[in-house]
């Protein structure tokens, strides 16, 4: 966004001439605009100028010549994150001042143009924070806020914050800062919607939380302290419980947790012991929340519990591997990550991190059904019921051949026959999460990017980490849709869909 082309020197010299035509713009086109009238000179006399950002054949498309255009954005997605100036576009270009935060690359405007004073830079700033609303006070999102459907929602844990996007236009709306203190670092882990989707509950892994917001509106609606590392969350058919494992297991952290998400209040806790799980982190819970499946993230084996709304009743272990390795322990050699249980609740698939492959188990019998190598390093996993396909997101595959220097894929599974389909490539720099639209036949990856090397659109200086995308596969034919990638913030790793 706001690219610069290079032209000759005499064209060069007719743009100023042109510019400088432009620098105080008419009562007319501030109020045609649509900006507030503080606001619309800046941008029109600075952006939305002859050869700039004026129309559809603007570079990168993006036209700035009114407020309505603006929340358009460009080739890439949103310029403007309404409420968050850090992760606006147009505020990361305008910015040439190292006080203010991060600073994008190319500077706007450009080097032949005056830059924006620090007043001015620090009014839209407070424009953008305030919501960025048009003259009449008006809020470009608001009918969306009303809806709970249609949106993404995308954890971004090295800056606790949630993207949410608006799945029609693929537009960022709101980026929600979750965490109870802002000078800490709490690290989102994971979301899951409530059955009727009005509700989002997230963990903070580093937080020791599990926090409660609207998905309409975005409002904090509570939270509840449960100990050290709380990672998978999973809800009752009746969004009334929910159960969450705890990744530490050091010490006397709790290791399960349940509970009840009306007040936010913990129902019961499990605490370590020699015997129990080792480094919890997947499950799945039967319909009935009767039946609790648990990875141990390091150990060669899942856990069977009995549970009822009341808590945890009794726990029966199983290996991974019960040729190879059939007494569970601790170890790393396979580290089961995250676990899917079909509709019909008679098949377990288990994401075995270290040893690269999904296992598959009867759940009346527990015995090892398949074994289907996957991608290398596989993470979480999401379902997609019309095609019966599992998509695995692997983190560490390397092929320079398909994708140069990115790692990840997405290895694809047939549910009924259970095995390997294919691997997707070019998903993002190592894919964490993954989250089917059923109805929109999509799905959704995140990717960490961690170390940036999915480069950017447009660079950045001041940021702690280089942020990381999602990437959009169309599920009918297994392709990643190239002009659907969008940044967000930093290290997303999770994201769930509201359809």
């Amino acid at each position: 966004m706001f690219l610069y082309r290079f032209r000759p020197l005499l064209f060069f010299c007719l743009i100023l001439l042109v510019s400088c035509e432009h620098e105080y713009p008419s009562e007319k086109d501030v109020v045609n605009s649509g900006y507030p009238e503080n606001i619309a000179p800046l941008l029109l006399r600075n952006c939305a100028i002859n050869t700039c950002h004026t129309g559809p054949e603007s570079p990168e498309s993006l036209d700035l010549s009114t407020w309505v255009n603006m929340y358009r954005g460009s080739d890439f997605g949103s310029v403007i994150i309404p409420g968050s100036s850090r992760w606006s576009h147009i505020f990361q270009h305008i910015n040439t001042y190292t006080d203010l935060g991060i600073q994008a690359t190319p500077v706007m405007p450009p080097d032949s143009m005056e830059k924006l004073s620090q007043s001015e830079v620090l009014l839209i700033r407070e424009w953008i924070e305030t919501g960025a609303p048009n003259r009449l006070g008006q809020f470009y999102w608001a009918a969306q806020e009303t809806q709970a459907s249609g949106k993404l929602f995308t954890l971004c844990a090295g800056s606790d914050r949630i993207a949410v996007t608006d799945i029609p236009t693929n537009s960022i709306m709101r980026m929600i800062e979750v965490g109870q203190y802002p000078e800490d670092l709490e690290a989102p882990h994971f979301i899951v919607l409530s059955p009727d989707r009005q509700y989002l509950y997230v963990t903070l892994i580093e937080g020791g939380l599990v926090e409660k917001y609207r998905t309409d509106n975005y409002e904090f609606e509570g939270r509840v302290a449960i100990g050290a590392a709380p990672s998978i969350i999973h809800l009752n058919t009746t969004g009334t419980r929910a159960v969450i494992t705890h990744w530490n297991a050091s010490g006397a952290a709790a290791k399960l947790s349940m509970i009840n998400t009306e007040d936010m209040s913990i129902v019961q806790q499990v605490k370590a012991s020699s015997d129990f799980l080792s480094f919890p982190h997947g499950m799945e819970i039967t319909d009935d929340f009767r039946t609790l499946y648990v990875g141990a993230n390091e150990g060669n084996y899942y856990s069977k519990l009995e549970i009822d709304e009341s808590g945890f009743i009794g726990e029966e272990k199983y290996p991974v591997d019960p040729i190879n390795s059939p007494v569970p322990f601790a170890n790393t050699l396979y580290k089961p990550y995250q676990l899917f249980l079909t509709p019909d609740e008679s098949t377990l698939f288990v994401s075995c991190n270290a040893s690269d492959e999904v296992r598959v188990f009867d759940t009346a019998t527990d015995t090892l059904m398949a074994v289907i190598p996957v991608g290398d390093g596989p993470r979480l996993m999401a379902y997609d019921p019309e095609n019966n396909q599992l998509f695995v997101a692997c983190r560490n595959q390397e092929s320079f051949a398909e994708q140069g220097s990115l790692q990840g894929c997405i290895s694809v599974i047939d549910v009924g026959s259970r095995s390997f389909v294919q691997n997707i490539y070019r998903v993002g720099h190592r894919p964490h999460g993954v989250s089917v639209d059923v109805a929109g036949r999509r799905l959704y990856v995140s990717s960490e990017n961690t170390g940036g090397v999915d480069e950017l659109h447009h660079p950045l200086q001041g940021n702690s980490q280089p942020p990381g995308k999602y990437n959009v596969i169309d599920l009918n034919t297994l392709r990643v849709l190239r002009n659907r990638e969008t940044q967000v913030a930093e290290f997303p790793n999770a994201l769930v869909v509201s359809e």
